[in-house]
């Protein structure tokens, strides 16, 4: 599903909701938006993070990587 049509049926469905239901939908979706920038913060300020992440960019980038067949496990 396109981008832009997720955006018209959350629209229209909003535009069919009857107050009661509209609050609880503004709520549940400003906590999925204040989830979102938490973890987002907490791993920012993970010491070594950006390191790490930079360093896992680069190493896929130059294809140095292990597949996931050669390390997984019979769980």
């Amino acid at each position: 599903m396109e981008m832009s049509e997720i955006k018209n049926r959350i629209r229209d469905t909003i535009e069919q909701l009857p107050a009661d239901k509209l609050k609880i939908a503004l709520d549940f979706l400003e906590d999925l938006q204040q989830s979102e920038e938490d973890a987002t913060e907490a791993l920012l300020n993970e010491p070594g993070f950006i390191e790490d992440y930079r360093q896992a960019k680069e190493d896929i980038r130059t294809g140095k990587m292990v597949s996931w067949n050669a390390i997984k496990r019979d769980v």
